[in-house]
């Protein structure tokens, strides 16, 4: 059976939310999320604060590395230069002593050399020969050697040597360029 109390008495309040509990919540939310963010940034300076300094080390470093390479650069120029000059050198050796060898070739019997002057293809010559024929054959045997063209008598008078009759002579000529010992591998 059912049970019906009509009598006013006490009753049993429900459990009411309780905002004082609320106001006391937030602010401490507040400052706990403002303490995270706080450490979070503190932490992401400090990593930064690290990156840099390692970063500023690296920049040093590679500051110091440059500065070698530098100096590298400029001590393979200077030897580069110094190799071309060796290199020119070299190639021109060979080119007045192939003069020498082809002139010592062609002078006939009875045929002195007194000087001789080369600058650059030009080459003069002074010598002393027994007669005309000689010189002719001098300069004839220089024009057929193929390393001088243009074969020319400056000058050729007698002159007294020792009780004897010779021929002072003078000639001008141009060595032949030899594209062989300029294509040589260095």
């Amino acid at each position: 059976m059912i049970r019906i109390n009509l009598i006013r008495g006490k009753r049993k309040k429900g459990k009411e939310f309780n905002f004082d509990f609320l106001y006391l919540l937030f602010p401490v939310i507040v400052l706990a999320s403002v303490f995270y963010f706080h450490q979070t940034l503190t932490v992401r300076l400090e990593s930064l604060g690290v990156e840099i300094q390692k970063a500023e080390t690296d920049i040093a470093r590679l500051k110091r590395e440059i500065g070698e390479v530098e100096k590298f650069k400029v001590r393979k120029a200077e030897l580069q230069k110094k190799v071309d000059i060796i290199s020119s050198l070299q190639a021109n050796r060979t080119g007045p002593i192939r003069v020498f060898d082809a002139i010592s070739a062609s002078i006939p019997e009875k045929c002195w050399v007194e000087s001789l002057k080369v600058e650059g293809r030009k080459v003069t010559l002074a010598g002393m020969a027994l007669n005309n024929n000689t010189i002719a054959n001098f300069m004839t045997a220089l024009g057929q050697s193929g390393r001088f063209q243009d074969v020319t008598l400056g000058t050729a008078d007698a002159a007294p040597y020792l009780d004897a009759k010779l021929v002072r002579f003078n000639l001008t000529f141009q060595t032949v360029v030899d594209n062989s010992a300029q294509q040589r591998p260095g």
